[in-house]
């Protein structure tokens, strides 16, 4: 039997319309326009326990993959699977309760082979002449392809604007090491830009490894210290610390002044002295304590050179942020801090 023979069967016969003779019964002409159409269509029955499917189109036999049989007494809740959204389920289930005469809404819908579609479903409400509701059309479209078009501009659009923060954020650091960065001559300018420009791309290369996700500042601090200083020279203390990229830049930077402060100037020139960086998180304040430790061979006074002129700057007018330090013979100790520093 046909689905439009079920339905027709099921529904009882009705009169054509007296005032032409020539036309099919209506409620015929509807059940083959319904089974032509090219759009994914079923017909349930409220009146019936469970709502069930009485009539599928071929398009909607198409669309899912089941057969005929496997579809008719069902209710179009056999579609859905694990990934369908509760919300979405329950949306549906409140209009239908209510007696919506629309319905429409997009679903998570699953083919009998187990591949998945988006479904935009619409449902509309027949009625009689006293308002009950006697059957619901409900047509199916997928727009799987469109909405992962949508999500893919979406993306671009995501990257894009990440590419353009990120392209800013590195030249703003680059302005900062050109401007600040000062030499006797052309080829010591230089060479004091590249070494900052490297640091830069240490940290560059971090987040590439972690897809330019958030990375542990203990991680940041070892990367910087690359062949200046031994990692047993500088003691890190603190539990683990997610930074995110728009942090981890200009504190790389930081960190590679400090640590050439202290190999140039302070703590590190001497072999027996360590430097001790340690941190901590609170209300989304990040606090670093930089302190070195004296050594009697250090003798040589701290100066505050253009490397410490580039954490200052970097650290108030980048980042926001605040920075007291204290010089002394052969050491630093310095506070930075930074709000809303969270991941």
């Amino acid at each position: 039997m046909s689905n439009l023979q079920y339905l027709t069967e099921f529904c009882g016969d009705q009169p054509a319309a007296a005032e032409d003779d020539q036309l099919p019964d209506r409620r015929e002409l509807a059940l083959v326009a319904v089974e032509r159409s090219r759009t994914p269509m079923v017909v349930t029955d409220p009146r019936q326990p469970h709502n069930p499917i009485i009539l599928a189109n071929q398009a909607f036999i198409n669309l899912t993959g089941y057969a005929s049989h496997e579809i008719i007494g069902q209710n179009c809740r056999f579609l859905q699977g694990q990934d369908t959204r509760p919300s979405d389920i329950e949306m549906l289930r409140a209009a239908l309760a209510q007696g919506e005469d629309t319905i429409e809404i997009e679903l998570l819908n699953y083919r009998k082979d187990g591949t998945s579609f988006t479904n935009a479903l619409m449902i509309s409400a027949v009625r009689n002449e006293q308002g009950e509701i006697l059957y619901y059309f409900a047509s199916q479209t997928d727009v799987t392809a469109e909405r992962r078009s949508e999500e893919l501009e979406a993306s671009e659009r995501r990257l894009l604007m990440e590419v353009d923060h990120r392209t800013m954020n590195a030249l703003a650091l680059v302005q900062s090491i050109v401007c600040l960065s000062r030499a006797e001559n052309a080829e010591s300018l230089s060479r004091s830009i590249n070494r900052r420009v490297i640091s830069l791309g240490r940290t560059h290369q971090l987040l590439a490894r972690q897809k330019w996700r958030a990375v542990q500042l203990a991680d940041l601090v070892e990367a910087q210290c690359g062949s200046m200083v031994g990692a047993s020279r500088v003691i890190l203390e603190g539990e683990d610390l997610e930074l995110p990229p728009r942090l981890a830049q200009p504190l790389g930077l930081v960190i590679h002044e400090l640590l050439s402060n202290a190999q140039i100037h302070g703590t590190l020139t001497a072999h027996d002295s360590a430097v001790r960086l340690s941190w901590s998180m609170k209300h989304e304040v990040l606090r670093i304590n930089w302190k070195e430790a004296v050594s009697a061979h250090v003798q040589s006074p701290l100066k505050e050179g253009f490397g410490l002129q580039i954490v200052r700057t970097v650290i108030e007018q980048q980042l926001g942020g605040h920075w007291d330090f204290n010089r002394y013979t052969g050491g630093l100790d310095a506070t930075i801090t930074i709000p809303d520093a969270n991941v």
